[in-house]
């Protein structure tokens, strides 16, 4: 747990953790086939940086597709406060908690310039019981999820503020990254408070976590503001701490 007694301090059974697990679970299962399915002749809506597609108590159960940008999925916390369940990329979706919660409790917003196509649930329901391939990709792929989910459930309940910064910096990574020399740029700016929204902690303890890190060689940053992380030893360094 985050030494710091202000921190917000995740609890497993939680209601931003159950939709931390579901988003991620259910973000899974719709990529890939049944992407390509869904999207036939649909055009995609333009979403300038800091654009919300969709936001909390809205009642329309729409996923949306992402073709181009990042964006970030998350809550507001009854106290105000933001938490980031996740950043989406092209080639995934969000909303997807609109199948089990009206009206929808959490919100997504553009992190840059965003290209999105919607689809309603109905759609989406009526695709998958048209296709049994799809239907069998679709328990496979949420088995698989909530193994992943399992393992963010107990890196928020048991590990510390640093444990979980270099796990998101390695997620970020293989999420949002692309080889640059011998580390991995990742694409997206994101802010301190972004960071420390996904870490689960106060944002002065992530400013010194990263600076800590930097001092260690283990990350740098480009000129565009970009991250650029040392995956191997992010993962030596947190095996060792």
């Amino acid at each position: 747990m985050p030494a710091n007694a202000n921190a917000p301090k995740p609890a497993p059974d939680s209601q931003q953790d159950r939709q931390c697990v579901l988003s991620s679970a259910l973000s899974a299962i719709f990529r890939g086939r049944f992407c390509r399915i869904l999207l036939q002749n649909r055009n995609a809506q333009k979403y300038e940086k800091g654009e919300t597609l969709y936001d909390i108590g809205r009642n329309e159960a729409s996923f949306f597709f992402i073709c181009s940008g990042v964006v970030k999925v998350g809550t507001i916390t009854e106290t105000g406060e933001e938490v980031i369940f996740d950043v989406r990329k092209a080639g995934e979706v969000v909303g997807e908690l609109s199948a089990s919660a009206a009206p929808r409790t959490d919100r997504a917003v553009a992190l840059e310039f965003t290209e999105a196509v919607p689809v309603s649930y109905e759609e989406i329901l009526e695709t998958i019981q048209k296709n049994q391939p799809l239907l069998r990709d679709l328990i496979q792929l949420f088995c698989d999820s909530l193994l992943n989910a399992h393992e963010q459930v107990t890196s928020l309940a048991f590990r510390d503020t640093m444990h979980r910064l270099t796990k998101t910096l390695l997620d970020l990574a293989g999420q949002l990254g692309r080889p640059n020399g011998n580390r991995v740029e990742i694409t997206a700016h994101l802010t301190q408070e972004e960071l420390a929204q996904m870490v689960a902690a106060r944002r002065e303890r992530v400013s010194l976590g990263l600076g800590l890190l930097r001092r260690y060689g283990m990350i740098e940053y480009t000129p565009h503001g970009h991250l650029l992380v040392d995956p191997a030893a992010l993962r030596d360094y947190s095996a060792k701490s």
